[in-house]
């Protein structure tokens, strides 16, 4: 017998057997498909907490000689006690003959102790038919729940629930793939009612589960936090523009800014894809829009103003944050661009050694602010930019955690727009951007950042 609760997943084929067992392990790598008879043999999948295994699912195939294999049981008259053994028999004589291999290989781990969760679709007419199944699972004599998964809608699922409850005695309705995390805390509870002495470990497992999620939301801030950092802080540096000779910098600016762009956009990645693997997600394909700082006016401000501030917000939100007179006189005025005056800092400094500092200023884009420091690129000082970043960072952390282990499809994650940062409350706003304007000082490891954090938690459900 195992130290931890073991549950086996049977049913029909392709009513998402498959899809709760991940779902329920947070195991996005269950192998899911439309395809009947996917799963052909038991595998075994656990949760597990700080390399402890909370509790095991196994993954069975669907019945499909249900039928012929109930009336094989009933060959021989035996009382109800001798019910379990019968089912033994069965499964010893037909394990190597090549005859009832579904059969055998789901009725195995029943044998061997797991209790039974049946899976069934609300979305369809219940048939008599599956009556064959629940039968054979009763004579199994194991505790058995129901879960009514609603693949295509719900509208049979009163109908299931009164067929459900002749042979269960417990039925509960449950979408693998739009269920909460509460939802999941709860479906452990009822777990622990199937059998005696089991209920404590699903109690406690549920009371790890809640302090853990809280943990891992503490360190999703952190990584949130370092992100915003290394965004608000990103220089990179350009030699080219450095040698450039007065009749190619033209030429050469806009690679070096789309080499930038590049940039942002892989520190972005990276710092998603260590959210994604703190949770759990190893397949995730989110689909959001590029992070790009243009040199003209190449986006309008309705796509801007959808992950950050609209302009009159960011005017009045940089003036109580202390911002300067160009930055103020750049987001007021620049019009529909996304980052107007965005490439700031130490840029291309070597240029006013080579051609004359007057030259330079004459020539270089508006947006592409002269310094006296090295020739780079960056950072970011449109004050728009830290809005833009934790807007795009919580839609994305936001779309995963309400996404189940059990979804194949791309991630999409929508422009948040007037339910995001622009919602917010003036103060909210104004303390953010001075919050960020430390972090970018002060570093990760400052009062700034810790103060980020703990709104970022709270943010995330914390």
């Amino acid at each position: 017998m195992s130290d931890h609760p073991v549950l086996a997943v049977v049913g029909h084929p392709n009513k998402g057997k498959s899809s709760v067992v991940a779902a329920l392990t947070q195991n996005d790598q269950v192998e899911i498909s439309a395809d009947s008879g996917t799963t052909r043999v038991a595998q075994r999948f656990s949760l597990k907490l700080d390399g402890r295994t909370v509790f095991e699912l196994v993954d069975t195939p669907g019945f499909q000689r249900a039928g012929k294999c109930l009336a094989w049981l009933r060959q021989e008259s035996v009382a109800a006690d001798r019910r379990p053994d019968r089912v033994a028999t069965f499964v010893r004589q037909f394990r190597d003959s090549g005859s009832f291999t579904d059969e055998v290989e789901l009725l195995t781990p029943i044998l061997q102790g797991a209790g039974i969760i049946y899976v069934v679709d609300g979305s369809l007419p219940y048939s008599p038919e599956y009556e064959t199944e629940m039968e054979i699972l009763r004579w199994t004599g194991r505790p058995r729940l129901a879960l009514i998964n609603p693949i295509g809608g719900e509208e049979y699922v009163a109908q299931w629930q009164q067929a459900l409850n002749q042979y269960f005695s417990l039925v509960r309705l449950f979408d693998p793939l739009r269920a909460s995390f509460d939802q999941h805390l709860q479906l452990l509870r009822t777990f622990g009612e199937l059998e005696a002495g089991q209920g404590v470990d699903f109690n406690q497992a549920v009371a790890r589960l809640e302090v853990y999620r809280r943990l891992k939301l503490q360190q999703a801030a952190r990584i949130l936090v370092e992100t915003l950092y290394q965004l608000l802080t990103c220089q990179l540096s350009s030699s080219r523009l450095q040698q450039a000779a007065e009749s190619r910098l033209a030429e050469l600016l806009p690679d070096e800014i789309e080499r930038f762009n590049r940039h942002l956009n892989r520190i972005e990645r990276e710092g998603q894809q260590q959210l994604e693997a703190l949770f759990l997600y190893h397949r995730l394909e989110p689909e959001m829009r590029r992070l790009e700082v243009h040199r003209d006016e190449l986006m309008d401000q309705s796509r801007w103003s959808s992950w950050g501030l609209e302009r009159r917000q960011l005017a009045l939100v940089s003036a109580a944050a202390g911002a300067t007179l160009g930055l103020l006189a750049d987001a007021g005025a620049g019009g529909s661009s996304l980052f107007t005056g965005a490439l700031g800092g130490g840029v291309v400094g070597g240029l006013s050694g080579w051609f004359g500092a007057d030259w330079l200023k004459q020539r270089l884009p508006g947006w592409l602010q002269f310094s006296a420091e090295k020739h780079l690129l960056g950072p970011v000082r449109d004050p728009n930019f830290a809005f833009v970043i934790l807007g795009r960072a919580l839609s994305h952390a936001r779309a995963m955690l309400a996404r189940s282990h059990a979804d194949r499809a791309r991630m999409e994650v929508p422009d948040i727009g007037n339910q995001g940062m622009q919602a917010m409350p003036m103060k909210s706003q104004v303390r953010l951007l001075k919050q960020c304007r430390q972090l970018a000082r002060q570093g990760p490891q400052g009062k700034a950042a810790e103060q980020l954090r703990e709104w970022l938690f709270q943010q995330l459900g914390g």
